[in-house]
């Protein structure tokens, strides 16, 4: 038992002998008892986030025809290098949590390259979510900007480009 839960039944056997107390400590101790429940489960939630997620953004809202929602960026490190995942929620009903509808890697970064990036905020275009970031690939410390443009639920267009040279020159 959570030690709000004990102080609120002691005040309730304390003030017994006053009847008309009595339905506000019940309420009190109700209210009490349902947010530590609210809270253990949101605490359960992280625990079970892998710890290879670094980050995690939510950055702009979408709309379908019959559906609307919020796009999330997660940032994954993968030895040593990042990974860049999108995932579009669609809004829960009738006061229910949101729900991942689609969730994608972005192979323009996850296939074949070590980056490292920051997680870049976005920012609402007409019909799509535009997010711009700079990477360093690990290896030989090269730069290119990343220009992603989310559109509805799955897709997106990634356009790279590199910037001037300033890393290690490999033989």
């Amino acid at each position: 038992m959570q030690y709000r839960n004990v102080l609120v039944m002691i005040l309730v056997r304390l003030l017994s002998p006053l009847s008309t107390l009595l339905p506000v400590a019940a309420l009190l101790m109700a209210t009490m008892s349902s947010h530590a429940v609210a809270e253990d489960v949101y605490i359960k939630a992280l625990y079970k986030m892998p710890s290879s997620i670094k980050q995690l953004r939510q950055i702009c809202p979408w709309r379908s025809a019959t559906t609307r929602g919020t796009i999330r960026l997660m940032q994954v490190e993968e030895k040593g290098a990042h990974r860049l995942y999108v995932q579009w929620l669609r809004e829960g009903i009738a006061g229910t949590e949101e729900a991942p509808l689609s969730t994608i890697g972005i192979k323009e970064i996850n296939q074949d390259h070590y980056y490292r990036f920051d997680l870049p905020e976005g920012r609402l275009m007409a019909g799509a979510c535009s997010i711009e970031t700079i990477m360093e690939d690990i290896v030989d410390e090269s730069r290119f900007r990343l220009t992603l443009y989310l559109m509805g639920p799955g897709e997106y267009e990634a356009h790279t480009t590199r910037l001037l040279d300033g890393g290690i020159k490999l033989p």
